[in-house]
């Protein structure tokens, strides 16, 4: 019977030794599985931190170029609103010159850069209170007629130069405006 005891005894002694191998290799197995879980987790923790770093810096330079768009776009407004009233503001001091002692120089020279143009020129229009002080030639006719200050010589088969002032500042007013925004872009 010892024999027996001692057959059970180590068969129970192997069984032991048998299942607390199994138990270790199922401890390290688990270990192994929650090592990589961790592993993948972390990796997994990397990548959605590292998206959503990608993300705010895509979100930010849209929010820098949307900014700077903005910026751009009011100072460019702000442009335009200034060079509208400078053009205001002349305008009115052009309508202001007929009758003032400026007035009546400017569209004496108006009067004569227009007929300069046109030699053949048989009328002259000016406004009402620059006439009595204008001198054309005794051949051209002076009608006082414009409602601003200025020149328009005209021939008898109703060509004419328009040398008023508004129609001076019309015409130069694209250059004028390209110096002030060109000036005041450069700070000048």
């Amino acid at each position: 019977m010892m024999a027996l005891r001692d057959l059970l005894t180590a068969l129970e002694e192997e069984g032991a030794a048998e299942h607390e191998k199994a138990q270790q290799d199922r401890r390290r197995h688990a270990a192994r599985i929650v090592a990589d879980a961790h592993e993948r987790a972390a990796k997994i923790h990397q990548d959605m931190v590292a998206a959503a770093e990608t993300a705010a810096r895509q979100e930010a330079e849209n929010l820098l170029i949307t900014a700077r768009f903005g910026a751009r776009r009011a100072v460019r407004t702000a442009r335009d609103h200034a060079l509208e009233e400078v053009l205001t503001q002349v305008r009115e001091q052009l309508l202001a010159l007929p009758g003032s002692p400026d007035g009546t120089a400017m569209a004496a020279a108006c009067l004569e850069e227009a007929v300069t143009t046109m030699p053949q020129a048989t009328t002259v229009h000016v406004h009402p209170a620059d006439a009595a002080t204008v001198r054309p030639e005794a051949t051209v006719q002076v009608v006082a007629d414009l409602e601003h200050g200025g020149a328009i010589a005209e021939d008898d088969q109703g060509r004419y130069v328009d040398n008023t002032y508004l129609t001076r500042l019309a015409n130069t007013w694209p250059e004028i405006r390209a110096g002030l925004s060109g000036s005041w872009e450069h700070g000048t």
